[in-house]
């Protein structure tokens, strides 16, 4: 575990684990942020990139950022990462995404 500092208060992630079980329901571990969400897609920043997920249905169950966990049901169609941007002077997530 690792403790992270954010506007004074210290915050604990965890390594990132992603375990998907009959493209149903995914559990993520290590996320820092719930980017978007809809039916169709779930985007999550995780201490090792960005991980969007497609599907149809998809609904966010369960959200515990303070320990890093996000759950996700539906139909998991695909899944696809990005690599994390190492440069946090950069700015914001939407503006290293568009680059």
């Amino acid at each position: 575990m690792v403790q992270e500092q954010t506007h004074g208060q210290a915050r604990s992630q965890t390594a990132h684990r992603l375990l998907v079980q009959d493209r149903a329901r995914a559990e993520v571990t290590g996320v820092t942020e719930v980017v978007s969400f809809d039916k169709k897609e779930i985007i999550l920043e995780t201490v090792d990139g960005v991980l969007r997920f497609d599907g149809d249905e998809l609904h966010v169950k369960r959200v515990t950022l303070e320990r890093g966990e996000v759950d996700i049901e539906g139909r998991i169609c695909g899944l696809v990462y990005q690599e994390p941007d190492r440069d946090k002077t950069a700015g914001s997530f939407i503006s290293r995404l568009f680059r």
